[in-house]
């Protein structure tokens, strides 16, 4: 009933124009406690579902009573997804991130400014302890494989980006370690910004390993 209250109430709200109904909406999920589990976490678990069905139901406002931290990070992500724009994908700024204690002879890593490809691979870095810079590149938030084929990431903007960043007066070597799924792109890479291109994993979860074993590259 009080999904369908919702409903109707943000109905009226738009196609009657009813100002007095376009408030914001509580909701209060109580009806999963209404009968005590055995074990609180069943209760809780509850709450999070009937939360889920008032948050994708219009509810501006929820007044809930678990505070766990596993009980409340779904309904925040939820809540995100939202009132995100699908037609723009979620993007992080693009910029150059030292990670670590990176010095001049570290490693320049590249990828992109789509959300999802940064934060895996700082997690990466991050599990991995690499002492390294890296590069995001303005992709307007998508993913390496599809940037590099849709030439939302060219040599161009590579190499714009690493001017624009002056990675070069971060590091005295001319190193660059570009994404696999890039690879098509590092002879242009090179030519564009004058830095030798190496062709790391696929995934960047080999990230630590290619350092371990190929860094520094050898002289050519």
């Amino acid at each position: 009933a009080t999904l369908d209250n919702f409903t109707m109430l943000r109905w009226n709200a738009i196609n009657l124009e009813e100002e007095h109904l376009g408030f914001p909406l509580l909701g209060t999920p109580i009806t999963a406690w209404a009968e005590k589990a055995a074990d609180p976490t069943i209760n809780e678990w509850n709450e999070v579902v009937v939360s889920s069905s008032l948050i994708t139901r219009f509810a501006d406002a929820l007044v809930i009573h678990g505070v766990s931290g596993w009980s409340l990070l779904p309904l925040v992500i939820l809540r995100q997804n939202l009132y995100t724009d699908p037609r723009k994908p979620v993007a992080v700024e693009a910029e150059v991130i030292p990670f670590g204690e990176p010095d001049e002879n570290s490693p320049v890593l590249l990828t992109t400014n789509f959300a999802l490809t940064y934060y895996t691979v700082a997690s990466d870095i991050e599990s991995a302890k690499v002492d390294c810079y890296l590069v995001v590149v303005d992709s307007e938030g998508i993913s390496v494989e599809s940037a590099v084929a849709g030439r939302k990431m060219t040599a161009d903007t590579v190499a714009e980006a690493m001017k624009e960043f002056k990675v070069g007066d971060l590091v005295k070597h001319r190193h660059l370690l570009i994404p696999g799924r890039a690879a098509r792109l590092s002879g242009e890479i090179q030519e564009a910004s004058g830095w030798n291109v190496i062709v790391g994993p696929m995934d960047s979860s080999g990230i630590a390993g290619y350092i371990d074993e190929k860094w520094p590259p050898e002289p050519e």
